[in-house]
């Protein structure tokens, strides 16, 4: 196969791959006008064997509309997918919808992540450019902080992309795990093991925020 007939195929590839995020944009858009989960539900399990595909298309592109929390969509993951796959998909899109932000963020500028974020734009710390790859990790542990709107804040300052990727994925991984495993116990709402997750989650979100105060008392007041 010669360069020339490679270069058409890589062409022909990536605009079938555009034609299906626009669609799928087109088509989530319209779904947001009339939020219903249980209609995203019967949407996403629509398209049968490439369900897996437009739930990560979905998460993917949900940082350009913000209206919609992660956890809704992993909860979501866990319960179409089962928690494994559901967690393993989630932090796909959690990949994309995160490197789509910064970029965004970096290339448009405060003017565009104000507009999109609403006007509630996190300030990140000053030293996040030497210290970044850690006040990410800290900052995604706590779960306090909205998942977009930071990965927004992030592409306005001078951290690496790697330190700020890398961060968001481990910090985020514990909880996307408990709730693809919440998804999977809503099938069954009544059961017992619906509140391990539950429990497992409260427990990372109030152990997260102690070490992110512990850490920004420690900046503070240095021994």
């Amino acid at each position: 196969m010669n360069t020339k007939t490679k270069d058409i195929i890589k062409a022909i590839l990536i605009l079938c791959i555009s034609v299906f995020f626009i669609y799928i944009l087109i088509k989530f858009g319209t779904l947001l006008r009339h939020i219903n989960i249980r209609r995203l539900r019967r949407y996403i399990v629509s398209f049968g064997p490439l369900a897996a595909l437009v739930f990560v298309a979905i998460y993917s592109l949900k940082a350009i509309f913000v209206v919609l929390p992660s956890v809704v969509l992993t909860v979501l993951a866990g319960n179409i997918f089962g928690p494994i796959k559901g967690f393993l998909l989630t932090m796909i899109g959690i990949y994309f919808s995160s490197t789509l932000a910064f970029y965004l963020a970096k290339s448009l500028g405060k003017p565009f992540v104000d507009k999109i974020t609403k006007g509630k734009l996190l300030k990140l710390d000053e030293n996040i450019e030497v210290h970044g790859l850690k006040i990410i990790l800290f900052m995604r542990l706590s779960t306090l902080f909205p998942y977009d709107p930071l990965s927004y804040a992030a592409g306005l300052t001078k951290i690496k992309y790697n330190d700020f990727i890398i961060a968001s994925m481990i910090g985020i991984c514990p909880e996307m795990l408990a709730y693809s495993y919440l998804g999977q116990s809503m099938r069954h709402p009544f059961s017992k093991k619906i509140f391990i997750p539950i429990i497992i989650i409260i427990l990372l979100a109030f152990g997260g925020s102690l070490i992110y105060k512990y850490q920004n008392r420690k900046k503070k007041n240095p021994a």
